[in-house]
């Protein structure tokens, strides 16, 4: 298991590294947790695909291929998948291939019909942001899956932010409402108990308002976080300190 040097020495590797040229960095990574294929995006969607962004990964000559020739089409169902994921968490991509022999054909070309840790990120444009990584450890880890998300989720972000600042892009100024936009605090409030996994009809009946309001306050969430999920809305909600993820469930927002 890797101690506090080994994850220390991938944030000085990290702060040293030249965003144009991460391979280093993305090596050290591998070598210290064991990782097989790591890659970050950063797509816009376009419509129900995903037609342009940046990407980056370790060596993979199968998915350099694809992207070259045919883009990130081919990936819009590994994408749409990831847009939908709210916090870090271990995802099998293969039911998407069960649905689609023409996906499964893809990840597996790809190495990515595999269990995989994925960090969903705050995208820079509307679309889909993440850090993913797998092991040949199919039925396990090679180290406990508990330090991977802790160390993982940081380093993911680090590297996100790194990348944004390299292109000029600040997630949120991006993706956090301004003055004309703010969420409004019942939007919030809202918001707050979707986070925190209550249906339309609980939050409802919380609040003391239709089910119908609930939905048109969901919207308005969506709508103002430029998001098409509310996952997604979720997610960037959280990452502008809109709304706040308490264990034992939510309270109410003044």
């Amino acid at each position: 298991m890797p101690g506090q040097t080994g994850y220390h020495a991938l944030v000085d590797a990290l702060a040293r590294m030249p965003a144009s040229d991460p391979s280093a960095f993305l090596s050290a990574l591998r070598a210290t947790y064991g990782l097989t294929q790591i890659i970050y995006a950063d797509v816009e969607r376009h419509g129900e695909t995903f037609r342009q962004g940046q990407l980056i990964h370790t060596p993979n000559q199968p998915l350099e291929r694809l992207i070259r020739n045919e883009g990130f089409l081919p990936l819009t169902p590994l994408f749409s998948a990831i847009s939908g994921l709210f916090g870090p968490q271990v995802m099998d991509p293969r039911p998407l291939g069960d649905k689609d022999p023409q996906t499964a054909r893809t990840l597996t070309a790809c190495d990515l019909a595999r269990p995989m840790l994925v960090f969903p990120l705050v995208p820079s444009r509307p679309g889909v942001a993440f850090f993913m990584c797998n092991s040949n450890e199919m039925q396990g880890w090679p180290q406990p899956v508990e330090i991977l998300l802790r160390d993982i989720t940081a380093l993911a972000g680090l590297f996100h932010a790194k990348q944004l600042a390299a292109a000029g892009v600040t997630p949120q100024a991006r993706h956090t409402p301004g003055r004309q936009h703010q969420l409004t605090p019942r939007e919030r409030e809202v918001l707050q108990w979707v986070a925190e996994g209550k249906t339309y009809w609980e939050i409802a009946r919380i609040l003391g308002i239709s089910e119908r309001t609930v939905r048109h306050f969901m919207a308005n969430c969506r709508e103002k976080l430029d998001a098409v999920s509310n996952k997604q809305a979720v997610a960037r909600a959280v990452a502008g300190n809109l709304i706040n993820i308490r264990h034992g469930g939510a309270q109410p927002l003044s």
